[in-house]
């Protein structure tokens, strides 16, 4: 079993949440990744965000704690994240992000449509749309 600690962030404009996807993949996640040993969990999802996209990110209040189940190489992966309510630097418009890693790409979505856009873990949903801080233990939906 892989446990992977993670910080990750909410980033709306306009009413738009910024997503994240795998070139190829139909999941999206949270900007942001995981936290190295040593490692603030708000300095580590700046640090991914300035990795993945090139920009400055200022971090806010933590929002939530979600826990994730997977099957990644027929092993099961745990992650533990860390939610933060963030904003990038310069970018108050639908800006298109342009990813700094080939098998990333950016999109904006409206919070009426996560389920949609396959949002993961699942328990983040609730918390971006109640937008209230909580936590959410593993959804039975995201062990598949």
């Amino acid at each position: 079993m892989g446990l992977h600690y993670a910080s990750r962030a909410l980033i709306e404009v306009q009413g738009k949440v910024l997503l994240v996807k795998r070139v190829g993949e139909a999941f999206t996640f949270l900007p942001g990744g995981h936290v190295d040993a040593g490692e603030a969990a708000v300095q580590a999802v700046a640090r991914e965000i300035r990795e993945e996209t090139g920009l400055t990110a200022e971090i806010g209040d933590l929002i939530g704690i979600a826990e994730n189940d997977w099957q990644e190489n027929g092993q099961r992966q745990t992650e533990i994240a860390l939610v933060f309510r963030a904003r990038l630097l310069g970018i108050d418009t639908l800006a298109a992000i342009a990813s700094k890693e080939l098998h990333l790409e950016f999109i904006w979505a409206d919070k009426s449509q996560l389920d949609a856009h396959q949002l993961h873990p699942v328990a983040l949903r609730d918390i971006i749309r109640d937008d209230t801080c909580q936590y959410q233990g593993f959804v039975a939906s995201d062990l598949a």
